[in-house]
């Protein structure tokens, strides 16, 4: 299986109050390049396949109509930028890869391909790109660039995405740079091209500044479970993190997924899907209930209103309890809204359900379909559930408590994973990419059949 984890450079990623928890590093280590580090290293001796930091384009300000509470309880502020410390997290390892998040609405795609081609060469080929098309109205507030309606944020990630693809792909042959020193020629000008893009967002006309980096293009990742996202993904994605009510429904949407990938002329096989969920472990069934306990007593319930208002774009609190959530009409991220209708099909949710629902802990539980708690076997059996069940790839793990879930996972679930055969004792030697990890020996660039990079390569 292939596994993810999860994280974020701000104090308290995903889960709202667990900062406080004593001991956990977050607090301060969000800001340390010692604290990513260390946590590099110690995902790389336990053979994870990437560190994965989620990313977002201004402040949460929806909850009523402020970013108070968003500042108050840590909710992805403060953050720095993750961008800035792979270079030096990747210098300190050599197998483990890294992505990160990357917005189509608010960057440039020239400046996107830059940035990518250089963190690509600066890891030897070991980054990815998480796709996302920004929800949060405050960027617009900080000058990022035009709000747009949800499906029009996917228009613009089409085009966004060819542009940048071309720029990576198209733009340098692989023997463009000759360095010949008595003709005094570094790159052959005949052998690199201008992309001369022109579209309904951008003009771009290149070349591309960079030389070929090991994967040319960065391992595309992609999340959302909108018809217009799940549509996206299948077109560009190669791994897609997803969030799957339990095994049983989760096998569809995984199908659909790959049959959508396929109607794309694209290879299901070259589209990994990882069920994206938060892994709780303790040493036993004690631990395991002791850190329950306390993952329901520091809960912050205003924290977690003010970031899942700012995910779906609604004010709770401006709306009676009764109002149906369907007659609020959102152009936010739609992931939420569309979790709620396959958890619940026939149910009408409404405004007080939702905030009930977000603001009140749930304590975790063994037999609970969505999030992975227990003792080590505990959480290996349902892995292996949705792996068998669900025909997922793989996990997308979300560590609670922050850092001493993360110890967890490598301390306690990995070995336990491996004493079944389900995942690797070592790095394979001969993977020397990110998308090698994913694909398999050889596949280093993207596979797509409308180019020809690959043959240009040989």
């Amino acid at each position: 299986m292939h596994l993810n984890v999860f994280t974020q450079c701000s104090p308290s990623p995903q889960f709202k109050g667990m900062w406080r928890v004593p001991g956990d590093r977050t607090a301060t280590g969000y800001r340390s390049l010692e604290y990513w580090i260390s946590r590099a290293r110690q995902l790389e001796a336990a053979c994870i396949d990437a560190l994965f930091f989620a990313d977002i384009h201004g402040v949460y300000d929806v909850y009523r109509g402020s970013w108070a509470p968003a500042v108050r309880h840590a909710v992805q502020i403060p953050s720095i930028d993750p961008a800035l410390l792979l270079s030096a997290a990747a210098a300190a390892t050599r197998h483990l890869g890294f992505a990160i998040t990357y917005s189509t609405t608010y960057h440039s795609p020239y400046e996107c391909a830059r940035l990518f081609s250089s963190l690509d060469h600066l890891t030897g080929g070991r980054v990815g790109w998480n796709i996302v098309t920004s929800y949060l109205r405050s960027a617009t507030a900080n000058g990022l660039g035009e709000y747009l309606d949800h499906d029009d944020r996917y228009d613009r990630a089409d085009e966004y995405v060819q542009v940048a693809r071309a720029l990576w792909e198209d733009s340098w042959d692989a023997d463009a740079v000759v360095r010949d020193v008595e003709r005094d020629i570094f790159t052959d000008p005949d052998r690199v091209r201008q992309v001369d893009h022109e579209g309904r967002w951008f003009t771009v006309r290149g070349p591309h500044q960079c030389e070929p980096s090991p994967q040319r293009t960065p391992v595309l990742y992609q999340a959302g479970s909108s018809p217009r996202g799940i549509e996206f993904a299948a077109r560009h994605a190669e791994v897609v993190f997803l969030t799957l009510a339990d095994p049983a429904a989760g096998r569809e949407p995984v199908a659909a997924l790959r049959a959508a990938a396929a109607r794309h002329g694209r290879d299901p096989s070259m589209v990994k899907a990882l069920q994206g969920t938060m892994v709780m472990v303790g040493r036993d069934r004690a631990e395991a209930k002791a850190k329950a306990e306390a993952y329901n007593t520091l809960w912050s319930s205003e924290g977690q209103l003010a970031k899942w208002c700012g995910w779906m774009d609604i004010d709770l609190a401006a709306f009676p309890d009764d109002t149906p959530v369907d007659e609020i009409r959102s152009q936010a991220s739609q992931s939420f809204l569309g979790f709620l209708r396959k958890l619940t099909p026939d149910r009408t949710w409404t405004v007080g359900d939702v905030k009930y629902l977000v603001s009140r802990p749930r304590r975790p539980r063994v037999e609970a379909p969505v999030t992975l708690f227990g003792t080590p076997e505990q959480v290996a059996d349902r892995m292996e559930q949705w792996l068998t069940v669900a025909d997922v790839d793989g996990f997308n793990l979300i560590p609670c408590p922050p850092s001493d879930g993360i110890d967890d996972i490598c301390d306690l679930l990995v070995p336990e994973l491996q004493r079944r055969g389900l995942f690797r004792t070592a790095y394979d030697p001969a993977e020397a990419t990110l998308r090698e990890r994913y694909f398999g020996t050889g596949v280093r660039t993207y596979r797509d059949p409308a180019r020809t990079v690959a043959a240009r390569e040989g």
